[in-house]
């Protein structure tokens, strides 16, 4: 046992997560991939879409081309490296443990990724935009991740940021403290930290809001 550390917590997600994902481990002082995601040879697709698309005959070129099929992974998406290891560092730090609550922003797929919390029986809430596609929003669902919809984009484009009318962000923080008033959650937190919030909605500083 490690003090302060959730071990039950640990032992479930090296079992059901961390054992599935590709990482590193290290032993006798070397370190090697665990896991790793599966090689492919396309040279012959690559040939052939090089003279498809681009009129480039390497029919007798001497060269091997490989993808790396992140698709197979845990979640079908590449985010869940990050995901995985964030969460494993959260674990054995001793920053998170059962029961807890994860608030995270996303446009997508880092936010499915960590539905992979789910299955260790803690709750995660994802601050997205309303702009998202339908079919984002179900994927989230279907791996029950709760939804915050916030009135602005939560990757706004260069040259957009701190761009939010302060009057909105006012609204839009009212808003997110309804809905965490509906999932059961006590606002006073949020209360104290209002001015804040509303100042991190008008910069549409997101990630640091999730924080």
């Amino acid at each position: 046992m490690t003090e302060g550390i959730d071990n039950t917590l640990l032992e479930r997600f090296e079992q059901e997560v961390w054992s599935k994902v590709p990482h590193l481990e290290g032993k006798d002082g070397e370190s090697k991939v665990v896991n790793a995601t599966p090689l492919v040879d396309i040279t012959e697709d690559f040939k052939e879409c090089a003279k498809t698309v681009f009129n480039l005959n390497l029919t007798d070129a001497d060269l091997k081309v490989f993808g790396k099929f992140d698709s197979t992974l845990l979640t079908g998406s590449i985010k869940v490296r990050p995901a995985a290891n964030i969460i494993h560092d959260a674990i054995v730090t001793g920053k998170l443990r059962s029961g807890q609550t994860v608030i995270e922003a996303t446009s997508g797929n880092f936010g499915i990724a960590l539905g992979l919390l789910s299955k260790l029986e803690l709750n995660v809430i994802a601050l997205v935009s309303r702009k998202l596609q339908e079919g984002v929003f179900e994927e989230l669902r279907n791996v029950n991740i709760r939804t915050m919809d916030l009135d602005m984009d939560i990757c706004p484009a260069p040259g957009m940021e701190g761009k939010q009318d302060l009057l909105v962000a006012k609204a839009s923080a009212a808003n997110i403290r309804s809905q965490l008033s509906n999932f059961g959650y006590d606002t006073a937190i949020f209360d104290k930290a209002s001015s804040e919030i509303e100042s991190l909605l008008a910069s549409q500083d997101i990630i640091n809001l999730a924080k």
